[in-house]
């Protein structure tokens, strides 16, 4: 799969690449937001292996889980309000927390808070 604006470095948890682990049709997804967002987005949480997510108390059933999540970095509220709604014109649900977005494709939308 060739993406166009993400690269497979920058999927990575710990030490280990897991851009192969992500679900393609996530990641395509995925791209097209960051097209349509029109900047960078540094993703700090993608695919996690259960112990990892365990490890650091993430949810039981998390998208992360199936490689269909990421956390993106946002720290100012006009990069959030742009993300937020081009990942809802794509159908994406959004998880808003202080420092980033989740970002996932589950079979039905949802906005929530950390």
């Amino acid at each position: 799969m060739s993406l166009r604006y993400f690269t497979r470095d920058e999927f990575v948890m710990g030490d280990e690449n897991v851009f192969d682990k992500m679900d393609d049709i996530f990641l395509e997804t995925l791209d097209e937001l960051r097209y349509m967002v029109g900047e960078p987005l540094r993703i700090t949480s993608s695919y996690r292996s259960p112990a990892y997510n365990k490890g650091i108390g993430g949810a039981t059933k998390s998208m992360h889980l199936q490689g269909r999540a990421v956390d993106i970095s946002c720290t100012n509220s006009h990069s959030r309000m742009i993300i937020l709604k081009e990942a809802l014109n794509l159908g994406l649900t959004v998880g808003v927390a202080g420092t980033f977005l989740h970002i996932d494709d589950r079979d039905y939308q949802i906005v929530f808070t950390y």
